[in-house]
């Protein structure tokens, strides 16, 4: 059964996330298909379906603001944006500045290699020059599980090319935007995962209200398939655009 917001629960809700016009503020990114990438000028992706759910469940307008994607959780933390949804991962180091919705993706990030340099066991990656984005699990990961300090890019097919081009051994990238950004290149490959992550939204810290909002669009949207079908027409529209 669907909650409805208490008169009292949504004033503190717009007293909480007041914007101009009555808006809510969302942070993303634009290079991570399916979840967020250009059409153009327009961001879209299955994150920004999500966060047009939720300002619909709420009665509000958004305003979504495209942002590199280390600059996304500051925005929140600042109150630039009222929450983000940028195929944000879970983490402890995160949950200290801000809080999370309920996961709507489990997923796991993975190691792109040239068919020439294979990649076959986690203990390849020791030592070897390895590729990440910026501020993703994926450089945490180099960090903390190897010990050892990455190559930082913008964006993945930045990171890609650098790869193609022989400049790094391998790189570390969750696996959607990964399988995007190699589709049709019969050089490279993707490995099993190498861990699991959860996608949630980020809110800032002490506005229970909006979590609460979010966690039952996510549960909406989950149970009545347009979660799914999000996944699905993006994935083939973010395919179409890398042909």
């Amino acid at each position: 059964m669907k909650r409805i917001l208490t008169a009292t629960a949504l004033a503190a809700l717009l007293c909480g996330c007041a914007r101009e016009n009555g808006a809510l503020r969302m942070a993303t990114e634009s290079d991570f298909p399916p979840y967020e990438f250009l059409r153009g000028p327009e961001t879209v992706g299955v994150d920004i379906e999500l966060g047009r759910a939720v300002a619909e469940k709420l009665g509000r307008k958004i305003v979504v603001d495209t942002l590199d994607f280390d600059a996304v959780l500051p925005a929140v933390v600042s109150a630039k944006a009222d929450f983000a949804i940028a195929g944000i991962t879970v983490t402890d180091e995160r949950a200290k500045t801000v809080d999370f919705s309920v996961p709507y993706v489990t997923t796991g990030i993975v190691v792109v290699y040239s068919k020439l340099k294979p990649f076959i066991r986690p203990e390849m990656l020791k030592g070897r020059i390895i590729g990440v984005k910026s501020a993703t699990t994926s450089e945490s990961y180099v960090l903390e599980k190897l010990n050892q300090e990455p190559v930082r890019f913008r964006t993945l097919p930045e990171a890609v090319a650098s790869l193609k081009a022989g400049r790094i051994d391998f790189v570390i990238s969750d696996v959607e935007p990964a399988k995007t950004c190699i589709k049709g290149d019969k050089l490279l490959s993707l490995s099993d995962f190498i861990t699991k992550e959860d996608y949630a939204v980020a809110v800032r810290k002490g506005h229970p209200d909006l979590i609460k909002a979010i966690n039952e669009t996510i549960a909406e949207v989950k149970a009545d398939g347009r979660l799914a079908k999000w996944t699905a027409d993006y994935t083939a529209e973010a395919d179409s655009l890398k042909q």
